[in-house]
């Protein structure tokens, strides 16, 4: 082996082994729930004014042969050990956990974020200051808001080896996902002069997914069955041929191929099939981030969520947002029941306006494919904005608008795009 590889490899090996070691001390888990801090001690203007006093004694105390000078200069220097070694060990074995790390709210709900501080330390924590900071969906109880996050920070102390539990209330304040972009800790001398700085090492594991609150919606009577589907319904004019419910007399006009002929052998009469009736009510939801009243009209589909849900209505989710991968933007795909409606929350959660938006032209043209196996589409989005993207002829087409304090359906004009493209060439 080459000298020079040599000697790189026994310098990060003997760099590994001193890092695990110094992890073991620590108490550096490996499941990721805690990694230790980084430290950082701040007392050097004051360590290098006790060295020039300490110097000056010395020298006086030598110079003079005064007794007193030197029973001051090692009274002194024993206070300046006594600061360093308070400074270096008093936050070796403290530890943060968060005893929940995932909270699911809904706009203007109440939570507390929860932490388990462990002081297995024998030096009691005076002087102690912690700061916490989050995206600005959450605003902490007594915190402040900045520009780019809310942050919460108090005063504290802790008795060597003790465990004491945090617990800081704050209010879901809007739509999105909250994390801790922000953790760390002040602990002041008690001695007097210095501080430790201690940051967390990795991102703490913690959210907050606040939903947005449902806000009813008007005109869904708008909404009607308009073709065969697999949803069951009395009213509809569709009967599904592979569910037979049950037979009945057979009626002039019946269809020869609807005679049930197992039950007219039994009843000794013509019985004809009774079947199901159903129809489609399948919804594709479309959003557009850059709607105006966004906030307002994701409160409104959110509504909608919980109706299709409890209406047994199998729903889709479009978003205008690229994504790497294939495909190469937002969809959920279509499905029903409570397990359709929490996927769905989650995404209405996890959206930002932000993001980078797919060109209306490509979208309108996705939006096409996918409209094509859904009877209706619910856009959230303009109006004049939605009547550019080409529906299919089969497709009902409404769009959220805001009136008031309420959001309601406006059905769009069946061929308005071909009308205005007529009218150009005239």
């Amino acid at each position: 082996m080459d000298p020079n590889q040599y000697d790189l490899h026994m310098k990060t090996r003997f760099q590994r082994i001193k890092q695990r070691v110094r992890g073991k001390k620590s108490e550096i888990y490996s499941n990721d729930e805690w990694s230790g801090w980084v430290h950082q001690i701040e007392n050097e203007r004051g360590l290098r004014f006790m060295n020039a006093v300490l110097f000056l004694l010395l020298s006086a105390s030598i110079f003079l042969g005064s007794t007193p000078l030197i029973f001051l200069f090692f009274a002194i220097l024993a206070y300046m050990w006594g600061n360093f070694f308070y400074l270096t060990y008093v936050s070796k074995k403290l530890e943060i956990h968060i005893i929940e790390e995932r909270l699911k709210l809904f706009t203007e709900d109440e939570g507390v974020l929860r932490l388990r501080i462990t002081h297995n330390s024998l030096l009691p924590i005076f002087f102690g200051r912690l700061r916490v900071g989050t995206d600005k969906n959450i605003l902490f109880q007594h915190g402040e808001e900045l520009i780019h996050m809310n942050q919460l920070h108090f005063n504290f102390h802790q008795v060597g080896r003790s465990q004491w539990e945090v617990v800081l209330p704050f209010t879901a304040v809007k739509r999105g996902v909250a994390q801790l972009h922000l953790f760390d800790m002040e602990i002041e001398s008690f001695f007097g002069w210095g501080k430790v700085y201690l940051q967390t090492r990795d991102k703490m594991q913690f959210e907050v997914i606040v939903y947005p609150r449902r806000k009813k919606v008007a005109g869904l009577e708008k909404i009607f069955p308009k073709k065969q589907g697999e949803q069951p319904s009395r009213s509809s004019l569709f009967e599904e041929k592979s569910r037979v419910l049950g037979t009945r007399d057979y009626v002039t006009g019946d269809p020869f191929g609807g005679i049930h002929w197992k039950a007219t052998a039994r009843m000794n009469s013509l019985q004809s099939k009774v079947y199901e009736r159903t129809t489609q009510l399948s919804w594709l939801f479309v959003i557009d981030i850059s709607s105006s009243s966004f906030e307002e009209k994701m409160r409104g589909i959110a509504f909608l969520l919980h109706y299709a849900t409890k209406q047994n209505i199998s729903f889709s989710i479009l978003v205008n947002i690229k994504k790497l991968g294939n495909p190469s933007y937002i969809v959920m795909n279509s499905g029903e029941g409570k397990q359709q409606l929490y996927a769905g929350m989650m995404l209405l959660a996890r959206i930002k306006v932000e993001n980078v938006m797919i060109p209306s032209m490509t979208f309108g043209q996705i939006l096409h494919q996918h409209a094509l196996r859904h009877p209706y589409v619910i856009a959230c989005a303009e109006q004049a904005v939605m009547e550019t993207w080409n529906l299919p002829a089969s497709t009902e087409g409404f769009v959220l608008e805001t009136v008031g304090d309420g959001v309601k359906l406006v059905k769009l004009r069946k061929g308005m795009k071909h009308r205005e493209t007529f009218m150009k060439h005239a």
